[in-house]
């Protein structure tokens, strides 16, 4: 029932477009398709990972990333009394009805052809993205086997089947129905893929120019979750934990496996920073017990992140 449900929703979205004149439900997932989500990171994430895993249950998720990317599953789908669904095609499959599938007028008759043993799949490929308010992205892919064929093709262009863009649809709605509390609209320019956020280096407080350059730059790799372009602006010898942890690949790998402290080194960035020509921190006071720092250093011309540990 769980693997069947998103196909039912489909279903049920389009049945209730048509009986209320393409109101209601319609309205919703354009609004859905629309929306930016003013939550926490996690909040979207896992409202993300758990509607999809509702339908779709074999998947890949990578919290670091922001990603998840489902296997493929197949696809229940009958456009035609070829589908192997068709009682009738059945039937004649298992000799119930008289007739032999190669003569003329067998596939008329309802004996199963080449159709019938055809087989549809489908995948996605969900994103959260961009900084809070969060996008939601969900790219579906088709795919189909025929008999004889070692793998399935995955369908492209005019050959994209037309029942991709509603179950994808579906998928966009079931999220949105678990976070649509958070919704707010999204900008125009955001529809297309055409807004991009750049962080203001004003904004980070008492701090040398190249140091608030170089915040701003941390900043705009993190709202976008580019965490393969954060690497670049760590030292040879960046602290990542006050137990002795050293050193950029060591940092990228804890910091990837639990989105929760580049999530915490997110929202350092936007509660000030101080520091001088030596050391800028983040925050500019000593942090709690439990709180994370983050800490500046000039490596020749350019600042880099010399550290970010949480405090004991």
């Amino acid at each position: 029932m769980h693997r069947h449900r998103i196909i039912f929703l489909a279903a049920f979205l389009c049945a209730s477009s048509c009986a209320t004149g393409c109101t209601t439900h319609k309205t919703e997932v354009d609004t859905a398709k629309k929306s930016l989500y003013d939550a926490e990171f996690t909040v979207v994430y896992t409202a993300a990972l758990e509607a999809t895993r509702e339908s779709y249950p074999n998947i890949e998720d990578a919290p670091g990333r922001g990603a998840i990317k489902t296997a493929w599953h197949q696809v229940s789908y009958a456009n035609n009394q070829d589908d192997m669904t068709n009682p009738r095609t059945l039937a004649n499959a298992q000799g119930i009805n008289g007739g032999a599938a190669g003569t003329p007028g067998a596939a008329s008759a309802g004996m199963p052809t080449r159709l019938a043993y055809k087989r549809y799949f489908i995948r996605f490929d969900i994103s959260v993205t961009g900084g809070r308010p969060w996008r939601l992205k969900v790219i579906g892919h088709a795919s189909e086997w025929e008999p004889g064929a070692a793998l399935p093709t995955e369908l492209h262009g005019s050959a994209r089947p037309a029942w991709l863009d509603g179950r994808t649809d579906a998928l966009v709605y079931a999220i949105y129905q678990r976070i649509k509390k958070f919704a707010v609209p999204m900008p125009d320019n955001a529809a297309s893929g055409d807004e991009v956020k750049h962080a203001d280096p004003a904004a980070f407080g008492p701090v040398p120019a190249d140091a608030a350059k170089e915040l701003a730059a941390i900043k705009d790799v993190l709202d976008a979750r580019d965490y393969a372009g954060l690497r670049a602006h760590l030292t040879e010898d960046v602290v990542w934990s006050l137990g002795g942890g050293s050193g950029p690949d060591g940092a990228m790998a804890l910091w990837q496996a639990d989105p929760e402290p580049l999530d915490a080194m997110a929202k350092l960035l936007t509660g000030g920073c101080a520091g001088d020509a030596k050391k800028v921190t983040c925050p500019g006071r000593a942090p709690a017990a439990g709180g994370y720092q983050l800490s500046l250093e000039p490596r020749g011309s350019a600042w880099r992140i010399a550290s970010f540990v949480k405090a004991e």
